[in-house]
């Protein structure tokens, strides 16, 4: 079988700061642990296809040296198309590993939604984070979250977006700086399982799948970057702080907004 790993660093074993997730070695540390103990889960059950997009900032915190030697790895986050969305249709099935909760979860460990600056995302009215938005652009391609790791209250989240997908809690949520985590040893083990489980496939939860048209909706915290894009694409704005762009499907909207924020930021 063919397999999608979405990474981020949030939802590691042991993160609770924003700054052991941006460039840091014990965070680049978890994170291999955590996809190690994913992919080999994966191959408990002989030879898999397996390719691992790196989300977390620019797309290069994976330790290519450190992965089966099979694996291969998408970096520098090469930006999606209304075509293609990190993902197609030549996949079964997709997993995260090292997830999180959305932009204002009360006492969820460092929630947000792609940026603190996004105070809330929605696709046809639903209000949904990284983990949403990511299965819903797989879903455009009929391709199933089946597996996700990261902290309690990201796991609750995935569980009641997609019932059925399998969660390793590898951290108890304590507020959005702090957590009850568990080693990098127990978290191995955990993760190592529920992957092993993902072959188990009459038991994978549909695709997510968001109806067309889409209208995708964002309210914006007040910030440098929300001027600079209203002032270069004011026509997509409802409101003071809310963006809104419609098309076709999840990942051609969430393309378009990916190029015009792009273009703003670079302005």
């Amino acid at each position: 079988m063919k397999f999608m790993i979405r990474s981020d660093i949030e939802g590691v074993t042991g993160v609770t700061t924003y700054e052991q997730a941006e460039k840091s070695s014990f965070g680049r540390d978890m994170l291999m642990n955590d996809l190690n103990a994913c992919i080999e889960g994966l191959l408990s059950r002989g030879p898999q296809e397996i390719v691992i997009y790196d989300e977390h900032t620019d797309g290069r915190n994976i330790d290519l040296s450190r992965l089966n030697p099979g694996v291969k790895v998408i970096c520098g986050k090469p930006a999606y198309r209304p075509d293609w969305g990190g993902i197609d249709s030549s996949y079964d099935a997709l997993l995260m590993v090292g997830f999180h909760a959305k932009s204002g979860v009360q006492g969820a460990l460092l929630p947000h939604s792609y940026s603190r600056k996004n105070l809330d995302i929605r696709l046809n009215g639903l209000s949904v984070g990284e983990i949403g938005m990511e299965a819903a652009v797989a879903g455009d391609f009929g391709v199933p979250l089946v597996m996700i790791t990261g902290d309690s209250a990201g796991m609750e989240e995935a569980e009641q977006l997609i019932p059925g997908v399998r969660t390793a809690v590898v951290k108890k949520a304590m507020g959005e700086f702090a957590a009850e985590c568990l080693t990098p040893m127990a978290t191995y083990e955990l993760i190592r399982k529920t992957a092993e489980g993902v072959h188990e496939k009459p038991d994978w939860p549909a695709p997510f799948r968001i109806s067309g048209p889409v209208d995708l909706e964002i309210d914006l915290a007040e910030s440098e970057f929300r001027e600079k894009l209203k002032g270069k694409y004011g026509q997509y704005f409802i409101s003071d702080s809310t963006v809104r762009l419609t098309d076709d499907t999840v990942t051609a909207v969430w393309s378009h907004y990916c190029r015009i924020r792009s273009e703003a930021s670079k302005s």
